[in-house]
């Protein structure tokens, strides 16, 4: 199990207790529309299944799911899962509505990039977003990732239809490095 740090955020396992604030702050449309995985509404019973899911997943080393926290307070949610070939991982995340717009996401998401590159030896993250999300591109080529050129139709469970959703990848050598992520491992 790895705790990331930078700046004011800490990214941490996910723990079966964050359940009821998953449910806060994931029973929410305007985060859901712009997922493929969750559902709207987002209950508890979903949100006890999620983080069940999510241990064992990290336990298994299939996915990374990362608790983003500050001040002790779960803010948003990123992670890595591994893709088809062994050393490629997706990217995902969300934050929660009442703290969009501070940079939380960009941070997060290059966060856990470079715990992919520097940690579990990927030779490449690749990740999506809803073309009608724009601001999830942006966050992309903020931090390092390129267009691919491809667009595929990837099902929304909030809308319950395909969506249009742009591809991006990013290699360790086009990566933005920031000196303030750190990296510690706890017991398992």
């Amino acid at each position: 199990m790895y705790i990331i740090a930078i700046a004011d955020l800490t990214l941490r396992p996910i723990e079966l207790s964050d359940a009821p604030r998953f449910a806060e702050l994931v029973n929410d449309f305007s985060l859901a529309q712009f997922t493929s995985s969750i559902p709207h509404p987002y209950t508890l019973e979903d949100a006890k299944a999620f983080v069940a899911l999510a241990r064992d997943e990290m336990q298994n080393g299939a996915e990374w799911r990362f608790a983003v926290c500050r001040d002790d307070e779960i803010i948003a949610c990123v992670g890595l899962r591994k893709g088809q070939k062994p050393s490629c991982f997706e990217l995902g995340y969300w934050v929660g509505a009442p703290y969009r717009g501070r940079g939380v996401a960009t941070r997060a998401a290059e966060a856990v990039v470079h715990f992919g590159f520097e940690t579990l030896n990927a030779d490449k993250v690749t990740a999506g977003h809803f073309e009608d999300n724009p601001s999830s591109g942006h966050i992309l080529r903020k931090i390092g990732f390129r267009p691919t050129g491809e667009t595929v139709s990837t099902f929304s469970r909030a809308r319950n239809v395909d969506v249009p959703t742009a591809r991006y990848d990013i290699e360790p050598a086009w990566r933005r490095l920031s000196s303030d992520i750190a990296i510690a491992k706890r017991g398992g």
